[in-house]
């Protein structure tokens, strides 16, 4: 028979799991990059445009790079080690605030990165494309 906690932790086994399968998506976002960035380098003339569309691919490589990396965090990161995990991440980013999240502040951090990530894409593809025209 079941008990309640099966469910908290089937909860939280099943969050972490989307979490981790939404943020993987990081290799779509990147490939969205690379029509802008191709024609920065092979068809843009030198100036403001083509600098302009070189640093909105450069703000969607960082933000899957913090999606990569959240992704492979998180494969790691559970309740249980949440505390432990971040005296480690503090050890590494010199950040106090690490110490103390929570693990549901740190998939919302998370997630708020991933949404970033893609605003830089939708603004790097409406930059592009009104350069195109």
């Amino acid at each position: 028979m079941a008990t309640e906690s099966d469910g908290v932790t089937n909860h939280e086994a099943l969050q972490r799991d989307l979490l981790r399968h939404t943020l993987t998506s990081w290799r779509f976002i990147l490939l969205f990059s690379v029509p802008p960035m191709v024609w920065v380098i092979f068809v843009a003339q030198p100036g403001v445009f083509r600098a302009v569309i070189a640093l909105l691919c450069a703000s969607v490589w960082f933000g899957c790079w913090r999606l990569w990396l959240d992704v492979r965090y998180f494969s790691l990161l559970a309740e249980q080690n949440n505390t432990q995990a971040g005296e480690a991440l503090y050890a590494i980013w010199r950040r106090d605030r690490l110490k103390t999240l929570t693990l549901t502040e740190r998939q919302a951090g998370a997630l708020t990165q991933f949404r970033r990530t893609l605003y830089w894409v939708a603004a790097l593809w409406a930059a592009w494309l009104m350069m195109l025209v």
